[in-house]
């Protein structure tokens, strides 16, 4: 337990630092004093760059490219289980100081949008006595729980980040600030995120899942794209895009294929019970999918990545990206007409949260990965429209360019033989 009879003080915070064990408390305070915990490299781990290129250079077309890497980089059943396990150990080691708590998996693992690899996002759930009448067996807890409660944000993550590592199920950990601060740690050599009471992502990650069954056609486009910006490193730190970002801009580009591959979020709230139920979230998606038209869009999805670099190459991004209404808006249209004062956060990439309509979920991202996103995005297109990389003539072709050092291909002649690409 975290708090004693023998323990001088009745506080459960002290300068910021959580009162457990005294053997502990030396090791609290330096772990405050880290500014990040390095984060496990749970994808390069999982997927090997080498081999994966190895067998899309051995395909013999781009649509058997395309099914071989979505093949090799989703989540397996075995990495799915594995995740649970993870989720039912940091739960199960909540539950033994917070009996009414539940702790939720969200994010990518649920959605079915993951790579292999890819973080455990996890949300903790607090229901206190007035949310869920329950007898503690002992005093002690009730008076623990009622403690806890008083405690700033900022300190209940400090607080369950030394629940977990008195319990020895993780290794290193930290707290991280943020829009939505995290404690992120390791569990069975995974890294996972674990937030407070995170309602926005226990609806975003059922509006992805319904996203991704309403065509199947999301999961791997949104992992193959996941993975383009992850190897020209777009993704992973405070100031890079998030994976929801990269959704939301696929998301957008759905939405304005003719016919529509997807329909717009708005329509989407309409046709479910996503806005009239904030606090009421399920992942139980399968009864909504009757109220939608199949689509009537046929693009096989190599057809669709190429018209997806296209699109954003050439698109302006001085507008302001909108999934939930399937339009773009002038920054001025986010103007509150009582004030000059702009509450949506404008950047040099802007893409509204349908969720969140107040919110840029690029407001992050500082001007250099803005830069390298844009830059990367017009050499893939560029890349798109050089019919000899598309030919399997050599070590590396096709789909395999994507992921190289694109600023190269500015520079580079290829040779072209009489071979013709498949496309069967």
């Amino acid at each position: 337990m975290y708090l004693t009879k023998k323990c001088p003080t009745k506080t459960l915070i002290m300068k910021n630092v959580v009162i457990i064990f005294p053997k502990l408390l030396k090791a609290i305070i330096r772990n405050f004093s880290r500014k990040y915990v390095r984060k496990i490299s749970n994808t390069e781990n999982a997927i090997s760059h080498t081999f994966l290129m190895q067998r899309l250079q051995s395909c013999r077309s781009i649509k058997e490219q395309l099914v071989t890497f979505d093949s090799y980089t989703k989540l397996t059943e075995a990495d799915i289980s594995l995740r649970r396990s993870v989720h039912q150990s940091v739960e199960e080691s909540l539950k033994n100081h917070f009996p009414n708590c539940s702790v939720y998996l969200t994010g990518s693992t649920v959605s079915g949008l993951g790579l292999k690899g890819c973080d455990v996002d996890l949300s903790f759930q607090f229901l206190s006595n007035e949310d869920n009448q329950c007898d503690f067996s002992k005093g002690f807890q009730e008076s623990f729980n009622s403690e806890y409660l008083k405690l700033s944000l900022k300190e209940k993550m400090k607080f369950l980040q030394n629940i977990l590592n008195e319990s020895k199920i993780t290794g290193a950990s930290k707290t991280i600030s943020g829009r939505c601060p995290i404690v992120r740690f390791s569990c069975q050599n995974i890294t996972c995120d674990l937030s407070i009471d995170n309602k926005l992502a226990l609806h975003s990650t059922s509006f992805m899942l319904l996203c991704n069954m309403l065509d199947k056609r999301v999961a791997p486009l949104h992992r193959f794209l996941t993975y383009w910006a992850k190897s020209h490193k777009l993704i992973g730190g405070p100031f890079k895009f998030k994976t929801y970002a990269i959704f939301l801009l696929l998301l957008y580009f759905l939405q304005t294929r003719n016919p529509p591959v997807l329909p717009s979020v708005e329509c989407m709230f309409e046709k479910t019970d996503f806005n009239n139920n904030f606090n009421n979230w399920s992942y139980d998606i399968c009864k909504h999918l009757e109220k939608f038209e199949g689509s009537k869009n046929s693009q096989c999805i190599d057809e669709l990545l190429r018209e997806f670099f296209a699109f954003y190459a050439k698109f302006n991004f001085s507008n302001v990206i909108c999934p939930l209404t399937n339009e773009i808006k002038m920054p001025s249209e986010f103007l509150s007409k009582e004030t000059v004062d702009c509450k949506f956060p404008m950047n040099t990439i802007s893409i509204q949260d349908p969720l969140d309509p107040d919110w840029n979920a690029t407001s992050q991202v500082c001007l250099k990965f803005c830069f390298y996103f844009l830059k990367y995005l017009r050499l893939s297109y560029k890349t798109f429209n050089n019919d000899e990389i598309w030919l399997p003539i050599d070590d590396r072709w096709g789909v395999c360019y994507l992921f190289n050092d694109l600023s190269a291909l500015q520079s580079s002649k290829r040779k072209i033989n009489s071979k013709r690409i498949q496309n069967g």
